[in-house]
């Protein structure tokens, strides 16, 4: 009994030590011995790519391994691979906030409040922290600047509903792009749902993501769509015939949310980077191609229209999950792809 009862006491104090050198670890610490960090993003993959690259410039002893897609593919690729007990993205980014929504209520995020996420811009923040917006930007129309003079480019939404445009055209495919799928909900909202029927009739080139749409237009195989991921001062769109208008009617406001998962293999090793993504660093990055940031001393560069000087329609996460089996469901049938 005596040898027994000691043995207990041993093996008890040789736990509580393991218990409390694990504590006494550092999150750095624990994510060098993860050694990587897989990042689910939907951003473009030139801009993607930059930051991952940054990151690894660290040289922290965490990699960054970035998987890109279109938010709809990465959204259903990691439940296909949740079913499965296959689990290997730690961070997840889309441009569809009612992916996190969804995930919410599943229970497959980690809730996690970023380093310096409290000095961010209220509407970047997710009150709970189980999302936190990493950067916004809005759906607009552009043009091909060196086909299209600016007299006879379309001004509002509308415009792009005229016959001359027929055939003309490129759009994105709201299943495949969260950041098209937000867009639409927003014209939904502005005009009803006569206006994707309006838009289908002018047989517009499909394509799959806001990405491939910009891409469209500046080499020419269209003249005018909706994009909006970039603008023309963007050191990636330099020089190219391209330009973003702002309709007077509005312009659809997409928060791209970035949330750890729950079952990440690599849990400290998201959280660090997580932090990173947040910084100024990184997000001036972001807004240094268009896009907008909650971080309070980025600085935007010379002619990126400001949030606050422009009308925006902001669809809520609850809209966004309601209007997303429809939104596509009214986009196969009425575009036929």
């Amino acid at each position: 009994m005596f040898r027994s009862a000691r043995f207990v006491l041993i093996s008890a104090a040789v736990l509580f030590a393991a218990s409390s050198a694990s504590r006494g670890a550092s999150v750095m610490d624990l994510a060098k011995n993860e050694g990587k960090v897989v990042w689910y993003s939907s951003l473009s993959l030139p801009v993607a790519q930059e930051l991952c690259n940054a990151y690894n410039k660290k040289n922290s002893g965490i990699e960054c391994v970035l998987h890109r897609s279109g938010s709809g593919k990465l959204y259903t690729r990691w439940r296909n691979e949740a079913k499965a007990g296959i689990y290997e993205a730690d961070v997840l980014h889309t441009s569809n906030i009612g992916h996190f929504v969804s995930l919410r209520k599943a229970g497959a995020l980690l809730k996690y409040a970023p380093q310096g996420i409290e000095q961010y811009n209220g509407n970047f923040v997710e009150k709970d922290h189980y999302w936190h917006i990493l950067r916004a930007s809005v759906y607009t129309p552009a043009y091909n600047t060196s086909k299209v003079s600016d007299q006879d480019a379309p001004k509002t939404w509308k415009d792009l509903l005229d016959p001359k445009w027929k055939g003309k055209l490129v759009q994105a495919h709201p299943s495949y792009s969260g950041f098209v799928s937000v867009g639409m909900a927003g014209l939904v909202k502005l005009f009803g749902w006569d206006y994707i029927d309006r838009l289908a009739q002018q047989k517009p080139r499909i394509v799959q993501s806001a990405v491939d749409t910009t891409a469209y237009i500046v080499r020419g195989e269209a003249l005018a769509g909706a994009t909006g991921l970039y603008n023309d001062f963007d050191p990636l769109m330099e020089g190219e015939s391209i330009k973003v208008v702002f309709p007077p009617e509005g312009v659809p406001f997409i928060a791209s949310p970035q949330a750890i998962l729950a079952k990440a293999p690599h849990p400290n090793a998201a959280k660090v980077f997580t932090d990173w993504l947040f910084s100024k660093e990184a997000q001036q990055i972001l807004v240094n191609h268009g896009l907008y940031s909650g971080q309070p001393d980025v600085r935007y560069p010379k002619g990126l229209t400001p949030l606050n000087e422009l009308k925006l329609i902001v669809v809520s996460p609850e809209e966004s999950v309601e209007m997303r089996d429809p939104i596509r469901k009214r986009f196969r049938e009425k575009f036929g792809v």
